[in-house]
């Protein structure tokens, strides 16, 4: 009798073990919950600046443009999403892990079409072409607004200076994009100081060297009233969408490896997710049973 208890105890035990893992739903959990802290601080970092500068956006460009609009909407989006995944792995809840699922599915595949679209710009002119994309375009919009916007104008100059680059086109004469701004602008009735010029993150710079803010002077001239080369031996002269074809084929395998780093760890929550939701039911099931 003593051993036919212990056995249907076992059987017991067995049956009430539940069939969520246990593991994979507390892994989940304690990501998100991360995930979720670190979206509100940059949420919370991103709306201080902006409160503190009083910044206003006008386009598409001042937005996404923008260093500190940028952190609130990523912290924004990971907030939003971690929180589904958080508490529906705790709370064991099946529609906010179907949430969960949906949503950094739908992230997941943006970040796929986001990379499908850069291969095609730099490697499929004729698709580019027949597509119209033609993102150059856009962001000629931010050569003009160069000293309207201190924060636009640090990261132009960023970008200017870890590429070198000039300019936003994507060929090898970038620099004529600052004829479109008021400041460097070369018509005869431009009264700038800067008139002809480039900005001073166009200037190549030399070992051992204190940097010549004027080296992009003259850089641009007007001859018989068209728009032609000064003198550009001091400055880069590549636009910055085409030194960023050229440094993508130069590390396709960094990039390739990055892409994995950042894709993977998604694919497997959305994995640990649909486990979670697949366990909570398979509970429930065996509760109906009994």
């Amino acid at each position: 009798m003593v051993l036919q208890e212990v056995i249907e105890r076992g059987r017991r035990r067995r049956r009430d073990r539940s069939a969520v893992p246990f593991v994979t739903k507390y892994i989940l959990f304690f990501w998100n919950f991360a995930c979720e802290l670190v979206g509100i601080g940059m949420g919370a970092i991103g709306a201080y600046i902006l409160a503190t500068k009083h910044k206003l956006v006008t386009d598409a460009i001042d937005f996404f443009l923008d260093p500190s609009c940028v952190l609130c909407l990523v912290g924004s989006v990971m907030t939003f999403i971690a929180f589904f995944g958080c508490m529906g792995s705790l709370r064991e809840n099946t529609v906010f892990l179907k949430i969960f699922h949906y949503f950094l599915s739908l992230l997941l595949l943006g970040q796929v079409a986001l990379a499908i679209i850069t291969f095609i710009f730099y490697y499929a002119p004729d698709v580019r072409d027949k597509m119209g994309l033609f993102p150059e375009q856009d962001f000629k919009d931010a050569i003009v607004k160069y000293r309207d916007d201190p924060d636009m104008q640090n990261l132009i100059d960023n970008f200017q200076k870890l590429l070198g680059c000039c300019g936003v086109s994507n060929d090898e004469t970038g620099y004529k994009d600052w004829n479109a701004n008021p400041y460097f602008n070369c018509s005869a009735n431009n009264p700038s100081a800067e008139k002809c010029s480039v900005p001073p993150s166009c200037c190549i710079p030399k070992p051992d060297q204190i940097m010549n803010l004027l080296c992009g002077a003259e850089v641009q001239k007007i001859e018989n009233g068209i728009l032609v080369a000064g003198d550009t031996t001091k400055v880069y002269t590549d636009g910055c969408l085409y030194a960023l074809g050229s440094w993508i084929n130069q590390h396709s395998l960094v990039i390739g490896g990055v892409m994995l780093g950042v894709l993977l760890p998604q694919i497997f929550l959305i994995c640990m997710a649909r486990s979670v939701a697949d366990g909570v039911k398979a509970q429930k099931r065996k509760w109906e049973r009994r």
